[in-house]
């Protein structure tokens, strides 16, 4: 069952001493979401499998002064994710938690389905998952991790089927005495400026208030994309 996602109270820099890793940082809600926890005071440690999404990341939070590390690594390959945590081990000790961004499902309509493209969201979202919250267990057992699901707009069989195994992966890790949540966002990624909903309940769940949510599976509304077709001219829609 999908809750409804409740802010917390945020004083100026509630994050200051935390160090958090964020994947996909290089662009959508992995961006958004890197923004709001550096804002609160964070350390951020920026991971995307594009070396270059992830520096452009770093230098533009190192804009807002936010400390933060881009690290090159796919979360779908069990030897990049051992780098990823054996670099920020090596560069401060330890790491407070992890939010892991797996809304790459396929939009794909399930009758027409490929199957190269179904291993593929089971890679990107399904493995990625469980390797990054495997090695965070092992290498930070104190630590605490979120989950970024598939946007709750994608109904497709598929989809629903890879929201429910990472819903009760987080449920699992739960019962274990391991602090885990999950978000659902209302719909795909829009940009900053758009998913400001979906930072703000990263950033509730990482405060040291919210340590005793955990198991739970949290819709997030967010605001409405506008309508391209009213703000682009005709001729460039064509």
């Amino acid at each position: 069952m999908i809750q409804t996602a409740v802010k917390l109270p945020i004083t100026s820099k509630p994050l200051e001493d935390a160090v958090i890793a964020v994947t996909g940082a290089g662009r959508g809600f992995g961006y958004s979401i890197a923004r709001a926890l550096g804002l609160a005071g964070a350390t951020v440690m920026v991971v995307d499998a594009d070396a270059e999404a992830a520096s452009g990341t770093a230098a533009e939070l190192e804009r807002l002064d936010i400390l933060s590390i881009p690290i090159k690594g796919d979360c779908a390959v069990q030897l990049e994710v051992s780098h990823v945590f054996a670099k920020i081990l090596e560069i401060y000790g330890g790491i407070t938690g992890l939010v892991h961004v797996a809304d790459g499902a396929s939009v794909t309509p399930f009758k027409k389905l490929s199957e190269s493209e179904f291993s593929e969201s089971l890679e990107r979202d399904a493995k990625s998952s469980y390797l990054m919250l495997q090695a965070l267990l092992k290498r930070a057992p104190n630590a605490w991790g979120t989950l970024i699901l598939p946007p709750q707009n994608n109904n497709e069989p598929h989809t629903r089927a890879l929201r429910s195994y990472l819903s009760g992966l987080v449920g699992g890790l739960a019962d274990m005495g391991v602090r885990a949540n999950a978000l659902v966002p209302s719909r795909s990624a829009g940009g900053p400026d758009f998913d400001a909903r979906l930072g703000e309940s990263a950033l509730s769940l990482a405060l040291p208030a919210a340590r005793g949510i955990t198991g739970q599976t949290i819709g997030v509304t967010l605001s409405p994309l506008p309508d391209m077709k009213k703000i682009i001219p005709r001729e460039f829609l064509e």
